[in-house]
């Protein structure tokens, strides 16, 4: 009597195992998503860059005559005026040479004097009939040799100063000294590879930095209307404002940048040339930008994109992202006003419908309604 019921129940669960097809589709989960709007926005175009602070003017001072060094007048790392005395050669060998250069050119003005006189005679003898017109030609003819070797010799007598000039060496600029090569004693030769000193100029300085291309026609409207601000990060954090100063005059096609260098006063020499700069630069207004949160872009295979949430199902959309200013992502791709995932996006595909989860103040209030209510009373 027990066996038809348990026969029945294996008919029942066969045809139960039967009904159910084992590649059945599972119910799409949906998303729990946060939704953010793609705001339109005026915005100072700001472009930053990474870049090297550079001295405007540097120099390696090097000696213009192989002498010994006879004194040094100042110390490594001063602040040395334009003009000012750095080293004192000997000099004993360039004030011979001008020397001799000096009593070569009196004793040529000497010769050239009495040739003077001779040419003098010659002309009135010749007149006379005392000479033949050729003693006549060749005395002026040694006035012109005489007035030729006097040329030279003047300009060996200015060589000769120059010389002796060169064993005062100054500041061609207003400069901070690097590290001195040479002592005094030392020789100082104008074929050595190291020169005595190295000055760079601290004020104003310079930065050298790169943008890519497609900020160049920004940069290029914005100096149509006047100078170019550009701050650079200080040492303390601190903006320091500076300007605009070179756009180089090609692209470099390897990297798709343009080169550009601004001049920053630097009156407090907080910058030194050589080290790592932030900078800035104020390229104008950026009317009716498109911004978003950063957080809500995302990056595949195939760029940056981020999903639209309307109509309950998350929708890719393809986006660039033009910089990151003020906390906001700057993007293009998308129009004001969409509605965009900000949180939940991670795990999506296209198409995969989502919940948008309420606002956490909303939230809040809501359980802070239900917390005031008595116990069994509902809204």
């Amino acid at each position: 009597m027990f066996l038809i019921p348990l026969a029945c129940a294996g008919a029942a669960l066969a045809f139960s195992l039967r009904s159910a097809p084992a590649d059945a589709p599972k119910p799409a989960k949906i998303a729990l998503v946060s939704l953010t709007e793609a705001r339109r926005q005026d915005l100072p175009l700001e472009l930053s860059a990474q870049g090297h602070l550079v001295a405007l003017n540097i120099v390696d001072v090097r000696p213009q005559l192989t002498a010994t060094i006879t004194a040094i007048h100042f110390k490594e790392g001063d602040e040395v005026k334009a003009g000012q005395l750095l080293f004192t050669l000997d000099g004993a060998d360039a004030n011979a040479a001008l020397q001799r250069a000096k009593a070569l050119a009196a004793q040529t003005q000497a010769q050239l004097v009495d040739a003077n006189r001779d040419f003098g005679r010659a002309t009135t003898l010749v007149k006379s009939n005392f000479i033949t017109s050729s003693a006549a030609d060749t005395a002026s003819s040694k006035v012109d040799a005489l007035k030729a070797q006097l040329k030279a010799a003047q300009a060996d007598i200015e060589s000769a100063r120059l010389a002796v000039s060169h064993t005062r060496i100054v500041a061609p600029f207003d400069a901070t000294s690097g590290a001195v090569a040479v002592h005094p004693g030392s020789l100082a030769q104008t074929s050595a590879t190291a020169p005595l000193v190295t000055l760079a100029q601290f004020t104003p300085i310079g930065v050298e930095f790169n943008l890519p291309q497609q900020d160049l026609q920004a940069i290029l409207r914005a100096r149509q209307g006047g100078p170019v601000k550009v701050y650079i990060d200080g040492p303390d954090g601190a903006p320091i404002a500076g300007e605009l100063s070179f756009i180089n005059n090609i692209v470099n096609s390897d990297t798709g940048t343009i080169a550009l260098k601004a001049t920053v006063p630097n009156r407090n020499r907080t910058l030194w040339p050589g080290a790592y700069a932030r900078i800035t630069v104020l390229a104008g207004l950026d009317k009716d930008a498109v911004v978003l949160p950063p957080q809500a872009l995302l990056e595949g295979p195939q760029g940056r994109f981020v999903y639209l949430g309307a109509g309950g199902k998350a929708t890719r959309q393809a986006v660039t992202l033009l910089r990151v200013q003020g906390g906001q992502a700057v993007v293009t791709g998308i129009a004001g006003g969409a509605s965009v995932v900000l949180e939940g996006g991670a795990n999506l595909r296209d198409g995969d419908p989502i919940r948008v989860a309420a606002p956490a103040n909303a939230t809040s209030t809501a359980t802070a309604s239900s917390a005031a209510r008595p116990a069994g009373v509902t809204p």
